[in-house]
């Protein structure tokens, strides 16, 4: 007999109008959990969010682990599900080799590639102010986010409180970022693609699933 994560359902099938809801899939690196304890505060009772348990930090094992996830949990993208895998480009170019292998992999497996450069922290710091300055390593732009939040740390659980009332400014910031390097001729998902964050469009997934969810209850027979 095979066993099913806690939390999910198979498919509805035969139950007149009553609509399984989407959910979301999400892995993030390694041990940080900076990403899980952030998104996993968007969480409600339109959006289920579940995350991989995987401890990789390659970008190739991280999308493989959430094949895994997704073959797991009847994940369906016809019926709405998103899978989101989320990595850090750094400041090492021979990332760029790994990141291409991931982007093919994961296009094939209908998985989202959300790539940030250098870091996640960048999504952080897009809530506060729009910059396209280099930062040099990880560890600078998190000092520069320092300047806005003085205590943040890694694995805090309450940026999410913090930062909520400044989301649609992060939304608007990130695409700008991204706006400047495509203008600017920087190809997409390498380590030259900095600073930027794609983190806005999981966001907005998250968003889009909430309101179809939100939909699909009143489509449920009492």
């Amino acid at each position: 007999m095979s066993m099913r994560k806690p939390g999910y359902s198979p498919k509805e099938r035969g139950k007149g109008n009553k609509k399984r809801k989407a959910f979301v899939l999400i892995n993030a690196e390694g041990k940080n959990k900076t990403e899980t304890n952030y998104l996993k505060k968007f969480a409600n009772r339109n959006v289920r969010i579940h995350f991989a348990s995987g401890q990789s930090t390659d970008p190739v094992n991280m999308v493989n682990e959430l094949v895994g996830l997704m073959n797991e949990t009847d994940f369906d993208s016809k019926l709405g599900d998103r899978a989101f895998c989320l990595i850090d480009a750094d400041v090492i170019p021979s990332k760029n080799i790994k990141i291409k292998e991931a982007d093919i992999r994961a296009k094939n497996k209908n998985i989202e590639l959300i790539v940030s450069s250098p870091c996640f922290e960048d999504w952080f710091l897009c809530h506060f102010c729009f910059t396209t300055r280099q930062f040099n390593s990880n560890a600078e732009l998190i000092c520069e986010l320092q300047k806005r939040i003085p205590d943040y740390s890694k694995n805090r659980s309450d940026i999410y409180d913090i930062l909520l009332p400044m989301l649609d400014n992060a939304i608007q910031n990130a695409k700008l970022q991204e706006n400047y390097l495509v203008e600017n001729g920087v190809h997409r998902h390498t380590v030259d693609f900095s600073p930027c964050t794609e983190a806005y469009r999981v966001i907005e997934g998250i968003s889009k699933i909430e309101t179809q969810n939100q939909c699909a209850n009143r489509l449920i027979l009492p």
